[in-house]
């Protein structure tokens, strides 16, 4: 008897683990980026995510819409809207990065408050 009580919390403490582990995995993570700085530049914080996720298709080549090689193109469609609803996943845009897992959401945070602080 004592076998199968030992048996049966171990089998529910892997399963209330993996459980644990699970949610993790799909509770998204508030972000926590103060956005009445206007410390977030392009330069410093935008350029890299923006190189890293979007420039190996947004290069010059024209099918995939905005050229990201360059800082007034990002501006473009950082002002119109497209490139927030896009990372964003809204409906009604292509999401982005196409092919890719969604931004997570403290780097999707990070591009709003720079989009919102003036695009500096």
């Amino acid at each position: 008897m004592k076998k199968i009580l030992l048996t049966l919390a171990i089998a529910f403490a892997f399963a209330a683990c993996k459980s644990t582990k699970e949610a993790a995995k799909t509770t998204p993570v508030t972000a926590k980026i103060d956005c009445t700085s206007s410390t977030l530049t392009y330069t410093s914080d935008i350029k890299a995510i923006i190189e890293t996720n979007c420039s190996q298709c947004h290069n010059g080549n024209y099918e995939a819409g905005y050229n990201f090689l360059t800082l007034e193109s990002v501006k473009k469609a950082a002002s119109n809207g497209e490139l927030l609803r896009s990372i964003k996943h809204e409906k009604g845009i292509d999401a982005m990065p196409a092919n890719a897992d969604k931004l997570d959401d403290a780097t999707i945070r990070k591009i709003e408050c720079w989009i919102n602080n003036g695009m500096n």
